[in-house]
């Protein structure tokens, strides 16, 4: 194989190399893109509750439990932001070597095309090239001659078509390399930014901790009451969920999650686990499921048996599955609770006003079960996911049910 052969060869191979490399950086780029834009979306909604509560200034803690979202997004944000900006650091560095690899081959391709002209000046090709071919002692010769003229000629041809590919090539990869010097600044700019606007939410969470601290007698008594409801709240659930299953075991049918329908049940809410909708059209969760100091109070715990959803004043909480409404009651300072029954499962919504279902009643995914009630400014609904089978009586954690918000 001749050098021209060797080049043409290397460039095939980088080509289909650079390809795939692109294309999936293209992709990267855009997986990152989306995740960004997630992101922001669910931090433009999280401030967005928080200005309501600042407004409000009614419930410091809801507020601070807000700014901590705020907090935790934003880093999220820059996190991506720094991928990115990794990720574009090495596009950078892969343009900059393709550009130095194609000014090579450039290079050789042109060095390889003066020695054939050269050499076709020694062999008198490029003089006259008539001449050549009439010179020749047999028509057998003339015939050799003839053909080398013709490969002479294409590969002069191929050789400059080359020379020409390989330089429009360099020039769209020093726009590329200009595209992603350009982007590379952009993702800086937004990170400056966005440490800056990080470094003021934390100074808004100081101030408002601080402002916590002259009302702690205060908050302790609220703290008492709010874990008293918690406590009848979570024992009224487990006493109805005990009943509804004492009630199944007396029947014919025996306890609903271990008939075939309820197995089916059952088994169709395992399998949508992490992919469930939230119970609100639009919400920021500000209580965690299990354990957790208090946000502002020393050595004050809450043992939370869901999660706790900010949102919107009048938003509509809506079912996550297809089910049956097995309980309906109210607690006070707890508002409305409804109990949902899916086979072995029981989703749980509760601190709801305005009722939209009754016991007994057969539901699908997305329905309407009443409306968040407002305390204090602040419009949290409640939500449990229990795991119901046999002897097993649980809350689980509802978040891993829940699509990623």
């Amino acid at each position: 194989m001749n050098s021209s052969a060797v080049i043409r060869s290397k460039l095939i191979v980088l080509g289909l190399l650079l390809a795939v490399a692109v294309q999936g950086l293209a992709q990267s780029k855009a997986d990152l893109q989306r995740q960004r834009d997630e992101i922001a979306a669910q931090l433009a909604n999280t401030e967005r509750l928080l200005g309501q509560a600042r407004e409000n200034r009614s419930n410091a803690v809801s507020e601070l439990q807000l700014v901590d979202q705020v907090i935790a997004k934003r880093e999220a944000l820059i996190r991506k932001y720094r991928e990115a900006l990794r990720q574009n650091e090495r596009a950078l560095n892969g343009t900059d070597s393709e550009i130095r690899s194609l000014e090579g081959h450039i290079a050789a391709l042109r060095d390889e095309y003066a020695r054939m002209v050269q050499q076709a000046y020694r062999m008198k090709l490029a003089e006259n090239p008539m001449l050549y071919l009439f010179a020749a002692e047999s028509f057998s010769q003339a015939v050799l001659r003839f053909q080398l003229l013709q490969s002479y000629a294409e590969l002069r041809k191929a050789q400059v078509t080359e020379i020409q590919s390989a330089q429009e090539d360099l020039t769209a990869k020093r726009t590329t390399l200009e595209e992603e010097r350009r982007t590379t600044q952009q993702l800086l700019d937004g990170i400056a930014a966005e440490r800056e606007q990080l470094n003021a939410d934390r100074a808004e969470r100081e101030r408002i901790v601080q402002s916590l601290k002259s009302e702690e007698e205060r908050l302790r008594r609220e703290q008492r009451q709010a874990a008293a409801e918690r406590d009848r709240l979570n024992a009224e659930i487990r006493r109805l969920i005990e009943a509804e299953l004492a009630a199944e075991r007396a029947s014919s049918a025996g306890e609903y999650a271990l008939t075939p329908a309820g197995k089916i049940v059952s088994e169709a809410f395992e399998r949508n686990k992490s992919t469930l909708p939230w119970p609100v059209m639009r919400g920021v969760m500000t209580g965690r499921f299990g354990r957790q100091n208090h946000p502002t109070l020393p050595g004050i715990t809450i043992d939370n048996n869901g999660i706790d959803i900010t949102t919107d004043a009048g938003a509509a909480a809506t079912a996550i599955f297809d089910g049956r409404v097995t309980s309906v009651f109210d607690i006070p300072g707890s508002g409305a609770t409804i109990i949902v029954s899916h086979g072995a499962y029981r989703t749980v919504y509760s601190n709801l006003t305005s009722v939209a279902v009754a016991k007994g009643q057969e539901i699908t995914r997305g329905s309407p079960l009443g409306k968040v009630r407002t305390v204090g400014g602040s419009s949290v609904l409640h939500f449990e996911v229990w795991k119901i089978q046999g002897n097993e009586k649980s809350p689980v954690d509802p978040a891993a049910w829940l699509v990623r918000g």
